[in-house]
Formats: C-alpha cells, sequence, structure tokens
C-alpha cells in the first residue's frame, strides 16, 4: 500500500508580514547593544576626583581635559588647602542639581572638576550671611574710659588715653586736608607725628605718650607739599582744636583709595574663614564698582603664629579685584593651638612691609578672633604699632570674629580708638559669640549704642564713610 506524504504546512500570510517588520528592528536593537558595550570600555584610565569636588560633565574630549587646575599666583604653600568661593543661597539650588546630573559620566571621563563649594548649614539650607554692630568709642568716649577702668580680664598693655585731642586740619576754604603731617614738639623735642586721615583729623594722648603734665603749652608745626603752618595745642582746653593749612590741596582729582584685610587665618578660624573670605571678596567688587571711582587698591596680610607654616604672608596693593580675590581665596585657616597668635607682628607687616599710597585714604581691616601673644621674647608690641599707623594716616577698623574673648575686645579696641578707627564685632543668637548669626553680641557694649547689620553693606558703608569725610560731604 503506497503512503501518501502529506504536504508541509506553510505559515499563516499575516506572520509573514509580521516577521518582515519585526526582523529590522531586532537587528538595530542587537547592534545598538553592542555599541553601548564597546563604549563603556575605558580608552583612557579613570582619575578619581579630588576630595571634596563636584564631578563635572565633559565639555571637551578627554584628551583636551586638563588633569589638575593650576595653582593661582599667590597661593598657600602645598600644605595648605585652597578654600572654593562660598556659593549665594539664589544659586545654591542650580549648583546642587548639576552635581547631581553630572558625577557619573565625569566618574568615566576622568576629568577633575573644580572644588566644592563649602558644606551647607544643618538642615541643608545654605548658610545665612555675617551679621555684625560697630561702635565708636571716640564718639561715646565717656562710656569708653568706663569701660577701660571697669576691664578686668587677661592683662593687655594699658595706655593712658584719659588726655585726648583730635586735631582737625583745614584749607583756606574750610575743607579738610588729607594726608597732612602733623608734629608736636615739648620745646625743640618732637614727642608726636601723625598724617592727618578723612576728614583732616588725627589724635594725640600727652599722658600716653609720658610728656610731663608741666607742659601746658605744645607747638604744632604742620606741613603739607610746600604749605606749612605753627599753632600751639594748649592742654586742658577743647579736646578738638582746629588748625588752617593755606594753600594745601585738601584732596587729589581722583581720591585715592588703599584697603587692607588683615586675615587671622589660624585653626580657631575654621569655622567660619570661608563665609569671612567670601565676605571680603563681596566687599571688594562693592568697594570697585563705587561712583566716582576712587583710584582704588586692595592688599592682604594673613597671619599665624611661630611654629606655624608661617607667621605672615604678605601680599601687596593691587588695583586689580579679581586678582585680589584669588589670593584671598587661597589662605585656608591652619595652626594656632593655643589662644594668642602673632597679631604684634602681623600688624607690623601691615604698616611698614606694604607700599602704601601717599596722599591716600588708608583703612586696615583686621579680622581676628584673638589678643596678641604678650609673652615673645623680640617681638613687636602693638601698642608701637598703633602709634606707627597713626605716624602714617593708617586707620584701623578691628573685626571681632566668633569667640573673641575678653583680651581680644580690650586690644581690639585699642587698636580702633588709637587710630581713630571703630570697633565691629559680629552678632550672634542670643548668649551666643558663635554660630548662627544673630542681632546680639556677649561684648562689652551697650544693645543701645549699635545696630545689626549684614557685614559686607556695613563695611563698604564705612568705606563710603571714609571717602565723603576726606572730600568734606559728610
Amino acid at each position: 500500500m503506497t503512503r501518501r506524504s502529506r504536504p508541509t504546512p506553510r505559515p499563516p500570510v499575516a506572520v509573514l508580514i509580521l516577521l518582515a517588520l519585526l526582523l529590522p528592528l531586532i537587528a538595530a536593537c542587537g547592534g545598538a547593544a553592542a555599541s553601548s558595550q564597546m563604549a563603556a570600555v575605558p580608552t583612557h584610565p579613570p582619575v578619581e576626583a579630588a576630595p571634596g569636588s563636584i564631578a563635572a560633565a565633559p565639555t571637551a574630549p578627554p584628551a583636551a581635559a586638563p588633569m589638575a587646575a593650576e595653582k593661582p599666583a599667590g597661593a598657600p604653600a602645598a600644605d595648605a588647602a585652597v578654600v572654593a568661593p562660598v556659593v549665594a543661597p539664589e544659586a545654591a539650588a542650580p549648583v546642587a542639581m548639576s552635581a547631581a546630573a553630572t558625577a557619573a559620566p565625569a566618574a568615566a571621563s576622568g576629568i577633575v572638576a573644580q572644588p566644592t563649594p563649602p558644606a551647607p548649614a544643618p538642615g541643608g539650607q545654605q548658610y545665612s550671611p555675617l551679621k555684625a554692630g560697630e561702635i565708636d568709642d571716640n564718639g561715646d568716649f565717656a562710656t569708653y574710659l568706663d569701660y577701660l577702668r571697669s576691664y578686668s580680664g587677661a592683662p593687655a598693655h594699658p595706655v593712658d588715653v584719659s588726655e585726648r585731642y583730635i586735631l582737625t586740619v583745614t584749607d583756606a576754604r574750610q575743607q579738610p586736608v588729607l594726608d597732612a603731617r602733623v608734629r608736636l614738639f615739648d620745646g625743640q623735642q618732637q614727642i608726636f607725628e601723625g598724617r592727618t586721615y578723612a576728614g583732616g583729623k588725627t589724635i594725640v594722648f600727652p599722658r600716653a605718650l609720658g610728656i610731663s603734665e608741666n607742659a601746658a603749652r605744645l607747638r604744632v608745626l604742620i606741613e603739607k607739599g610746600n604749605s606749612r603752618a605753627e599753632g600751639t595745642l594748649d592742654r586742658g582746653q577743647d579736646a578738638t582744636q582746629s588748625f588752617v593749612l593755606r594753600g594745601a590741596e585738601a584732596l587729589p582729582q581722583t581720591p585715592r583709595l588703599d584697603v587692607l584685610f588683615l586675615l587671622d587665618s589660624t585653626g580657631s578660624m575654621g569655622d567660619e574663614i570661608a563665609r569671612i573670605q567670601q565676605t571680603i571678596a563681596s566687599i571688594a567688587e562693592r568697594i570697585d564698582q563705587i561712583q566716582p571711582r576712587p583710584q582704588l587698591r586692595f592688599g592682604l596680610v594673613a597671619y599665624r603664629d611661630r611654629g606655624d607654616d608661617y607667621v605672615t604672608r604678605v601680599y601687596d596693593f593691587v588695583p586689580d579685584v579679581a586678582a585680589f580675590r584669588e589670593v584671598l581665596l587661597g589662605i585656608s585657616a591652619g595652626g594656632g593651638g593655643d589662644e594668642p597668635e602673632s597679631l604684634n607682628e602681623a600688624l607690623h607687616a601691615a604698616v611698614e612691609r606694604v607700599q602704601w599710597a601717599e596722599d591716600a585714604v588708608r583703612l586696615t581691616f583686621l579680622v581676628a578672633d584673638a589678643p596678641p601673644h604678650l609673652d615673645y621674647a623680640q617681638d613687636y608690641d602693638y601698642v608701637s604699632e598703633a602709634r606707627a599707623a597713626v605716624a602714617k594716616g593708617i586707620k584701623i577698623y578691628s573685626i571681632a570674629a566668633s569667640n573673641s574673648g575678653d583680651e581680644a575686645e580690650y586690644v581690639f579696641r585699642q587698636l580702633a580708638q588709637q587710630t581713630l578707627g571703630r570697633f565691629i564685632f559680629l552678632t550672634y543668637q542670643p548668649g551666643q559669640n558663635a554660630g548662627a548669626p544673630g542681632d546680639t553680641t556677649t561684648h562689652h557694649v551697650d544693645p543701645q549704642a549699635f545696630s545689626v547689620e549684614r557685614l559686607d553693606d556695613l563695611v563698604v558703608q564705612v568705606v563710603r564713610r571714609e571717602l565723603a569725610e576726606a572730600q568734606g560731604v559728610a
């Protein structure tokens, strides 16, 4: 019997059409997967991001990407960490988003990103701006004398400022004369020298200079350029006396302004040095925008203590605010250990080791939290350096940072009062002298005698006030 073979069943036409459509898609997906696997193989060994840095997506092929950031001019020694700029609160969210989105690509590309900004405060919020108050111990001199008499902190260098004279020099049009040389004589012996600050003023303390009580009249000699005037200072009379220097130029056509920041960079400043640096940078940028713009320069002296990596680092004046910012943000906090620091030597560097401009408004902002060492052999003396500052017409504004104790306050107020500056202090939450900014202080000042402002606003106001006084419009 013959067996009949069955015909091979054919797939339905619809199935054939479906396969024809799917096969190209399957082939494409397989090729993409293979390409993806090939691309995942690194062609360069990955470079680990530096600690504390944010990885960023590459913007150029890996071969063109820099492997390490170039060290800025004037940066600290290799063992000192460079502090990154603080991000403004309004920029915090975009930065956080960018970091999360680009971390993975950067790990594969091997690109090292710029250092991350300092960590946000607890709760994920950016640090609040520093706040501060200001008092004028020469403006409320009686209260200041009471403070000196009641002081019971660690010993400092007492200076008898109870007899005080503020001398004002004007031209024939009653405009204040800046940078006039003022000398006082007891007989033929010169016993004082100063340069007039903004407003044409200088300050004299006869008892601190050791002048005999019998010297009831002191000869005053005032000079600027080719102009010269003489007068007398009668002791026991009005504490404010004026002199006319005829023919003297009151102020250059374009005022000159030198601003030096004297910054304590010891480890105790580490809790807020990044915020202080960013605040100073903001201050410099805002001063640079003052109109009409003076001939403006910025300088910096950073200091620590003996036995640290350095005692002082001096950066002379520059007119470029960007260059100043780069140097400023390269300073890190470290060293120290005991509370006092080498403030004596730092003051000497600020007065003598930078090139102050002639015929200029000269301002030093001391930012610190500790008093000077008074126990070092062969050291400078902060009282003598204050007198040298008066002789050069350098005004000191002291800014007390967090955890400034009684001795630091005493010295800082001395430096400001004896150079016709003012005492500025950071303010915090009630009962605190560190931590979150607030509206109170533990310093020995009348709460009704100051208002609280942002530190950058306050310092810019100081500079504007100094320029206005120099021009005779304050």
